[in-house]
Order: structure tokens, then C-alpha cells, then sequence
């Protein structure tokens, strides 16, 4: 049943290459994706996003070979031409039935300098983990934006944009603090009290192209610089981050906290032509306010990651965040093929570097412990809907006793991906 709604997609998008329609006035139209258009500016476009991996892991972990990745359908649209709305919803492939909720939101953008967006969206914070998963260069996010940036929240935010999108700002209030910090621990509660959250939390981030206005060359002109900061309240308990590997291996645990999470983050962007260079690094830090085991105050828990990665479109084809081939496949070309490579490590320790180090939860001085991967990938286009993506993804953890197999350090992961999405 699954290989028939994969085949039957394929043979859609095949078919809408050649029957692409511009947008009417009004009716029911093909362009890029079907929308309904009832007039100008009121609009409804589907959506769907689509993956499916296949994997192989050296040494062997206590993975599936074949995944379900993701299965994603959504209405986006416009309101008139002052709200923009987005609906998508997670389908769980498991059951067959629907799942979480991803993006719902209104945005009211009457005003390029001033827009106000309220509903569950991502909470402004890392570069990467704000390209949707269907845009992004590898695969998987880098553990840093995957794990330390917080991900999507209820709440409201004001954004905009100046100087065309020479200067970009966001900052909002948020119900919580995103799906990546989310409780899972029990909680130091009272009888009869509620069980509190995370949260709620502040953030901004702000975004420039530093050499826009300069006498530099040309291609200098796409750089783009960017900082962020989230600010939220943290209740008692193991509720800190906790270290995962990029299959969802832990290699370290939680360890208790109270107080405050803050998050810092910065972050680089420069895309002259094919290539796309990136850059993040982002550090979380957690209060442990008397979680010693005579109720005094430890050290801060400090999670740091960063990352690095490089692209080349070697078709010639100009890099942003959704790759369009000049040549589609059957339409007189290949498509558009790129490659490309990351670093990126995710660590996580104590502020505190004097004494013996322990692994114990309470300890002041927590023993350290990190992920290194490599990232090599290949990426072929056959036109703007579909993506074949193949990546190999080299793991080395610190600690061979906190490694997802005692004792070992070292793992290779194979990845295939078809990516279908409209």
C-alpha cells in the first residue's frame, strides 16, 4: 500500500511538469502546487512533504533499515493582502492516523517594518532550525540546531524587515520553550499543585547583510550575519537538555536544574552564486540553583555546538533555500545536482572546571562528553518537487562508557532519501 502512494505521487509530479498552468483569476490551478485562487489575494495552496530513508549503520544499532521519515500535509495561503495563514499538520505513518501539529499561524504583514504572527510557529532561533526540513543541505540538522535550538511554540512575535532584507529582526513571547525543550522527567510538585513547563520564554534574533552598503565586490555583498537569544523560566527537576546522538542515542543524561535557561546564538551566511557556505555556533545555559545535595547552588550547565558546512551546485544553478533546475530532468537537462560537506560537535558540561569531575546528576563539576560528526552528501534535483539525497555520516563520541555501544566511539552511517514535496 505504501510503494502505491509513493508510485502514484511520482507519476503526479511527472504529469504536472508537463501540465503546469499559470494562475487564473480565480478556479482551481497547478502552479508549482494546486491552489485554489477565490480572487486577488485571497488564495489556498496544498501542501505536502514527503521522506523516505533507507540506512545502514557500521557497526549495527537498533535502527530500522527502512524509515518513514515524514509525512506532511498543510493549507498555506493569503487573506487579503494583509494576512498570510499557514495550516500543517504531522501524519502518523505508524497508525495511519493524524499526528502532531507542525505550523499554525496567522501573520499579519500590512507592514513590511512591522508584522505580527501569532499561533505555533518556530520560535526565532538558529538559522538551520529554521529552514524547513524539506530545504535543508543534509538529511539531518546539525545535533546543535537540532537539540540546543528550542524549535516550534505557541505565541505571538513582532518581525520585519528593512532595507529590502538588508536588516531582518524577530522577537517574541512564548507559551513555552519548543518541542526540543520539552519536559520528560517527573517533576518536584506538591501534592494537589499543577505540574509546571518550561517557560514561558523571550526571544529575538536579528539578521543584516553587514557589506550590503560598501564598496566590495559583488559577491561579498550575500554575506549575512545574524545573533539570537531566548530567555526562559526552568522548573525543578531533570529537566535539562540532554545529549542525543543524531540517530536519538543518548550519550548524556539529564541532570537536575532550576532557574533560568538562556540561550545565545550566532550565525553566517554567504552564497556567491552555486556556492553556500554556513556557520552557527550556540551555547545553553541552565541554572542549577540549590540542586546540591546539601540544597546549595551548582554551577551552570552549559551546552555548547556548533557547526560548519559548505555546498557547491556543480549545474551552475544559483543556491538558496529552495533549489530550482534550470534544466529539469525529461525537459532537456538532468536537473540540478550539488554536493556538499558539514562539521558539526555538540557538547555538554558544567560552568564548573575545578575538582574531580562525575557523571552524578547533582555534581558540580559534571564529566564532560561530546559528539563529533562528518557529513558528506549528494544531492540530485529532477525538477523543483523531488529530491534524491545521499549522505554518509561519520559519529566519534568522547566518552567511549557514554557511547550509544559501550566502548565504542567510532560509527558510519549510510543514508539514502527520496523527498517528495509540493
Amino acid at each position: 500500500m505504501r510503494s502505491l502512494v509513493v508510485v502514484a505521487l511520482l507519476v503526479l509530479l511527472a504529469t504536472s511538469a508537463s501540465a503546469q498552468q499559470k494562475k487564473t483569476k480565480k478556479g482551481i490551478v497547478w502552479d508549482n502546487r494546486p491552489s485554489i485562487v477565490f480572487g486577488k489575494n485571497i488564495n489556498l495552496e496544498v501542501r505536502m512533504k514527503l521522506q523516505l530513508d533507507w540506512r545502514h549503520f557500521d557497526p549495527p544499532i537498533n535502527r530500522d533499515t527502512f524509515d518513514f521519515r515524514s509525512l506532511r500535509l498543510g493549507l498555506k495561503g493569503q487573506m487579503t493582502k494583509h494576512f498570510d495563514y499557514e495550516i500543517e499538520r504531522e501524519v502518523d505513518t505508524t497508525k495511519w492516523q493524524a499526528g502532531a501539529w507542525k505550523d499554525v499561524y496567522v501573520d499579519w504583514n500590512t507592514y513590511k517594518e512591522l508584522s505580527v504572527e501569532g499561533g505555533r510557529f518556530k520560535i526565532p532561533f538558529s538559522m538551520e532550525q529554521l529552514t524547513g526540513p524539506t530545504d535543508t543541505d543534509f538529511a539531518y540538522r546539525s545535533l546543535a540546531s537540532s537539540i540546543i535550538a528550542p524549535g516550534r511554540d505557541k505565541g505571538g512575535m513582532a518581525h520585519g524587515r528593512f532595507f529590502g532584507r538588508g536588516l531582518t529582526y524577530e522577537a517574541g513571547l512564548f507559551n513555552s520553550d519548543g518541542d526540543n525543550g520539552k519536559l520528560t522527567q517527573p517533576q518536584f510538585v506538591p501534592a494537589g499543585q499543577p505540574i509546571p513547563d518550561v517557560g514561558p520564554t523571550f526571544a529575538a534574533r536579528v539578521t543584516g547583510t553587514a557589506l550590503r552598503g560598501l564598496p566590495v565586490p559583488t559577491t561579498l555583498k550575500s554575506l549575512r550575519l545574524g545573533a539570537a537569544y531566548t530567555n526562559g523560566e526552568l522548573p525543578e527537576g531533570l529537566n535539562s537538555l540532554r545529549g542525543t546522538s543524531v540517530f536519538g542515542k543518548k550519550y548524556f543524561s539529564p541532570v537536575y536544574v532550576k532557574g533560568r535557561r538562556q540561550r545565545l546564538g550566532t550565525e553566517v551566511e554567504w552564497t556567491p552564486g552555486p556556492i553556500g557556505l554556513k556557520a552557527e555556533w550556540m551555547q545553553a545555559r541552565e541554572d542549577r540553583l540549590q540542586q546540591g545535595n546539601r540544597n546549595e547552588d551548582l554551577s551552570d550547565f552549559v551546552s555548547t555546538g556548533w557547526y560548519t558546512s559548505g555546498t557547491w551546485v556543480i549545474t551552475g544553478e544559483k543556491k538558496d533555500s529552495s533549489l530550482n533546475p534550470k534544466k529539469p530532468l525529461f525537459r532537456g537537462g538532468i536537473g540540478a545536482i550539488e554536493v556538499g560537506a558539514r562539521y558539526d560537535e555538540l557538547a555538554f558540561g558544567s560552568a564548573s572546571q575545578s575538582g574531580q569531575a562525575y557523571t552524578n546528576p547533582r555534581a558540580d563539576h559534571l564529566l564532560p562528553n561530546s559528539d563529533q560528526v562528518w557529513t558528506f552528501g549528494v544531492n540530485w534535483f529532477p525538477n523543483r518537487w523531488v529530491r534524491l539525497v545521499g549522505n554518509g555520516i561519520h559519529e566519534t563520541f568522547e566518552d567511549p562508557k557514554r557511547s550509544p555501544t559501550t566502548g565504542v566511539t567510532s560509527y558510519w552511517t549510510a543514508l539514502f532519501r527520496l523527498q517528495v514535496v509540493f
